[in-house]
């Protein structure tokens, strides 16, 4: 499961400590005014200007590098501000500001592997507790997206001791769980981050994707019931806040894992009133009543998501392997074998075989024990006409006969 993380932008902070005081000061001060404004091609036409009066200045090339970046400019912004970098390496204490700038400019040229060289010059407790955040979080997606989502871990905990209530670090945190396989970890972090900032219904879907796929995980089936129904819950408020086709989706989903499936059908006709044709929706329902022993239901939603979901194999399989669960619950095996091997379900299919042949057994072991109960009713019969006709002694080889008839049905058929 993937996530699109938020964009990090550097924030002022890192920018007003910067002071000019040489020949173009006056370009400078334009600049600065120009970039605080937004305006990124006015302020960067004045840093050129400092940058070609200035050309060992720092600042200049990293507030160039800033406003190209803003502009999208990026192949040019990496360029100044890795040159405000490699002057800045020169003195004694290197700033991290600069290589934080580079890094974030490196991550949106998807260049990750180089943004993590970057930070990683940095100790993340020698920086100033200014820059920490930023820095985790730029570390952060450098370090999911080179395979080093440990990292991100350690380093987005140690800042959330001192940022406890920044739901950017928990989505961060809850990014780097997730790639490291750890979805009870993730949601833990989701949720978190959803709770301090519940307008980013990015982050409330991811938090429902982690819960449902850490309930499909758990072998507990109180720990399967809670994660699928706290992903419900939170699945309503993103549908109260924003009815969306997903966002139904997602509390039928839930409530559907949380064996609620009334809940989960009524999520699901809001979802079908928005997308007719959607054939998960369908399969969805189908599961539903097939959950709520309502068959016929289930195959008619089936063979409606069968007959709208024609282009999707993995979707197709999950039909036809539900269709042949409902077949084989309605005792009709050879057509729960088809549809389990259209599914590529090799295995129950050929378990049909086995039913269907239990099955012809017993309807012949049916017929014969109705068999041998007539045999017994008719012998109990002549047994009663031999007593009115007074042949007793007819009538006790009868009975005698009866009562060894009577065990043996007893013994065969039950």
């Amino acid at each position: 499961m993937k996530y699109d993380t938020r964009r990090m932008v550097i924030g002022a902070a890192l920018i007003a400590a910067l002071v000019f005081a040489g020949p173009a000061a006056a370009e400078w001060n334009k600049g600065l005014e120009a970039y605080k404004a937004k305006n990124y091609a006015a302020a960067a036409k004045e840093f050129q200007e400092v940058t070609e009066t200035n050309p060992d200045y720092v600042g200049g090339y990293y507030m160039l590098g800033l406003c190209q970046r803003a502009q999208n400019n990026l192949s040019a912004a990496i360029g100044n501000l890795r040159k405000a970098v490699d002057l800045d390496s020169a003195g004694e204490a290197p700033d991290p500001r600069y290589s934080i700038a580079l890094a974030q400019a490196l991550i949106q040229a998807n260049q990750h592997n180089e943004a993590y060289a970057a930070l990683k010059k940095f100790s993340f407790s020698s920086l100033p507790s200014s820059y920490r955040t930023s820095y985790a979080l730029l570390f952060a997606n450098a370090a999911n997206e080179t395979n080093r989502s440990g990292e991100a871990v350690n380093v987005l905990n140690a800042q959330l001791k001192a940022d406890s209530r920044n739901a950017g670090l928990y989505q961060a945190l809850g990014v780097a769980e997730n790639e490291l396989g750890d979805d009870k970890a993730a949601y833990t972090a989701f949720k978190r981050a959803y709770e301090l900032d519940s307008s980013d219904q990015a982050t409330g879907r991811y938090a429902v994707r982690s819960a449902i796929s850490a309930a499909r995980r758990s072998s507990s089936a109180g720990e399967k019931s809670r994660y699928y129904t706290e992903a419900a819950q939170i699945a309503e408020k993103l549908a109260a806040s924003n009815p969306s086709f997903e966002h139904n989706l997602y509390a039928g989903e839930a409530w559907l894992g949380a064996k609620q499936y009334s809940k989960a059908l009524g999520w699901f006709d809001k979802a079908r009133a928005q997308q007719s044709r959607n054939a998960l929706v369908y399969y969805y329902i189908g599961q539903c009543y097939s959950s709520m022993d309502k068959y016929s239901d289930a195959l008619s939603s089936l063979q409606k998501a069968l007959s709208l979901g024609s282009g999707d194999a993995d979707l197709r399989k999950k039909i036809y392997n539900q269709m042949g669960y409902v077949h084989e619950k309605n005792r009709d095996f050879m057509k729960a074998k088809q549809a389990y091997q259209e599914a590529g379900n090799t295995r129950q299919a050929a378990a049909m075989d086995d039913k269907e042949a239990a099955k012809a057994g017993n309807i012949e072991h049916e017929r014969q024990c109705r068999e041998f109960k007539n045999k017994i009713d008719a012998l109990a019969l002549q047994a009663e006409e031999f007593e009115k006709l007074g042949d007793m002694e007819s009538a006790k080889q009868m009975r005698d006969q009866l009562t060894v008839l009577q065990r043996q049905y007893a013994d065969t058929c039950g």
